[in-house]
């Protein structure tokens, strides 16, 4: 990047953040911070700052590309090593992210989806009270979903990492859920007997409607896939058309035998049904970084409301995050027009309900848009 584009996004995020007031972090002086420039989102950490003022003056007479905090509190976060700061808690927090070149639209709706379905999680099965889950778009590809209380603070590495894998379906074993018991009502085998062939007779117990959890979620797709045509069933769940047909042609009977908990229907189709339970409700982190950002006690994550040297786009607090759309309420700058030089043609980008595709050599366009090319080092001031 050229001088003269440096000194203009520097005159930019300057102007942010003198015209913005940025909320301070809870506890502010038992956090960590660490700001980057636009070679790295954390060049320099262990930053601490006394009051929401002092974070106000230092961001307006920096203006640095990235600022974030540490999701940890402690009783001295100044400059020093990190064992010395003494580690009080940390909030629980979930970094979702698509990838992608340039900014779409339809994958940003995506990833938007896996933070509302990690959100019903939080409160179905945590029973995390909404008051205590805060969700910010990152400024760039996905979102951050933050939960604080007490006791979540206080949870170790260890149980973070169980609450990821049980989000992500890593390990879901569907024949957990099931017994066989004989016509008499004798169990006959405990859990994991889906498939034992010991007893032709023995019936099939599982998930009912009234259960929670991935047992719920397991009688859904049940219920769905025996409620099914033989064209759905041989599409969407795989089957084989005798599989299909056989299930087809006794839908009423399977659906009253799978409301009192009976799965003898379903013998053999685990699999099948494994794989449709964890693509239909299972939080997708398909990076070992997103997985380990919740495991990670540590961890600095971007500041609310505060610009992303990588977009130009603001890592926006949500208030509602359906209908939220960062291509318009994370937009920063103005739609003033700016001529810059793009150095290869771009592919088509969304940003505040324009498409563009832009050639190489000199364009003209939104301030907004101009900003996210020179941060993408695609583009130069003209």
């Amino acid at each position: 990047m050229n001088t003269k584009s440096k000194i203009y996004l520097k005159k930019r995020f300057k102007k942010y953040f003198w015209d913005n007031i940025i909320d301070a972090p809870d506890d502010i002086e038992h956090r960590e911070f660490g700001t980057g420039t636009l070679d790295a989102k954390i060049k320099v950490r262990h930053k601490s700052f006394k009051s929401a003022k002092e974070l106000s003056g230092y961001l307006k007479r920096e203006a640095p590309y990235f600022i974030s905090y540490s999701a940890a509190y402690y009783r001295f976060p100044e400059n020093q090593p990190m064992e010395k700061k003494q580690w009080i808690g940390a909030e629980l927090v979930f970094d979702l992210d698509k990838e992608m070149d340039y900014f779409i639209e339809e994958s940003l709706n995506e990833v938007k989806e896996e933070a509302l379905n990690l959100f019903e999680f939080l409160l179905e099965d945590f029973g995390v009270r909404k008051k205590d889950i805060k969700i910010n778009f990152s400024g760039s590809k996905g979102y951050h979903i933050h939960v604080s209380n007490p006791q979540v603070n206080a949870l170790d590495k260890d149980s973070r990492q169980e609450l990821v894998d049980y989000v992500t379906a890593n390990g879901f074993d569907l024949d957990y859920y099931f017994t066989r018991e004989a016509v008499s009502g004798v169990n006959l085998g405990g859990r994991g007997d889906f498939h034992s062939k010991d007893d032709n007779t023995a019936v099939v117990r599982g998930p009912t409607e009234g259960d929670t959890g991935w047992a719920k979620r397991a009688y859904d797709v049940a219920m769905d896939l025996v409620s099914s045509d033989e064209d759905k069933l041989k599409k969407e769940y795989k089957l084989r058309t005798k599989q299909a047909k056989i299930i087809a042609s006794n839908r009423e009977h399977n659906q009253r035998f799978l409301r009192e908990g009976k799965w003898d229907a379903l013998k053999g189709l685990t699999k099948h049904m494994r794989e449709k339970i964890i693509e239909r409700y299972a939080v997708s982190m398909v990076e070992d970084t997103d997985r380990m950002v919740t495991a990670d006690t540590s961890r600095l994550i971007r500041l609310p409301n505060t610009l992303h040297g990588g977009s130009g786009l603001i890592a926006k607090k949500t208030k509602n995050l359906e209908s939220f759309n960062p291509l318009i309420d994370a937009i920063a700058f103005s739609e003033d027009e700016v001529e810059v030089i793009v150095k290869e043609n771009t592919p088509a980008f969304h940003l505040n309900e324009n498409t563009f595709k832009l050639r190489k050599g000199k364009n003209r366009i939104p301030e907004y848009a101009a900003v996210y090319l020179l941060l993408k080092d695609k583009a130069e001031i003209a």
